[in-house]
């Protein structure tokens, strides 16, 4: 008799929020929000576990050290600080489970705004990696370039977009692999912010979809994702 499995299936998301503060006034406002699976793997509980640890490293850094320079910094004019943790999913079926990270922090010094993206294997819980999504060619780098200097000039062509003087070279020298994640469309890769264009642009992102065979689970995985 065959047996069935149960898709892996999105559980409640994990959630925090805490207000600290000085007499009356408020320090701090941290809130977080971070993507839970329902655990019917040892795969799944991994990427579980990986999530929680995430974000447990983001609490203490602003429930400590964060939390002292917000202390000693208050003043009657200062502002309150303020941090933010959030995700959104970005790709959940054919295996893949796909989503991006989110980090806004407001101090007293520059605004800072960090984004992460993971790409899963689901039920085994492994990592996927950039190029083992993309067609397998020895010199794979060179494609994705070119595809992402096209989509940056066809912007700047059509006056939709503004980049710094000499983003050819720069859409080189930061681009990473594991700033991607994957969409129903195909993979995804973007850039931090203030690195290839001024910080209005947010993050750029770029589609790869072009170079890419339909979305299916790849034979193996084995790199893991970003972190804080």
């Amino acid at each position: 008799m065959k047996t069935t499995t149960t898709p892996p299936a999105l559980a409640e998301a994990g959630t925090y929020r805490q207000v600290f503060r000085q007499g009356e006034a408020v320090l701090l406002t941290a809130a977080a929000r971070w993507p839970r699976l329902e655990e019917t793997s040892p795969g799944i509980r991994r990427v579980n576990r990986y999530y929680d640890a995430l974000f447990d490293r983001w609490r203490r850094r602003w429930e400590g050290p964060l939390l002292e320079q917000a202390k000693a910094a208050a003043g009657p004019e200062s502002p309150p600080w303020s941090a933010q943790l959030d995700f959104t999913v970005t790709h959940f079926s054919d295996g893949l489970f796909s989503l991006y990270i989110d980090v806004v922090e407001e101090t007293a010094s520059r605004p800072r705004r960090i984004r992460l993206g993971d790409i899963w294997s689901l039920p085994a819980g492994v990592p996927v990696t950039l190029r083992e999504l993309l067609p397998r060619r020895r010199w794979w780098r060179g494609p994705v370039m070119e595809a992402i200097r096209a989509q940056v000039g066809q912007r700047v062509q059509a006056g939709e977009s503004i980049y710094y003087e000499d983003w050819p070279r720069l859409v080189s020298t930061h681009f990473s692999p594991r700033r991607a994640y994957l969409t129903e469309q195909g993979p995804t890769v973007f850039y931090p912010q203030e690195t290839i264009a001024p910080s209005l642009e947010g993050f750029p992102t770029f589609s790869l979809a072009a170079l890419c065979p339909p979305v299916s689970p790849p034979e193996e995985a084995t790199e893991a994702p970003g972190t804080l």
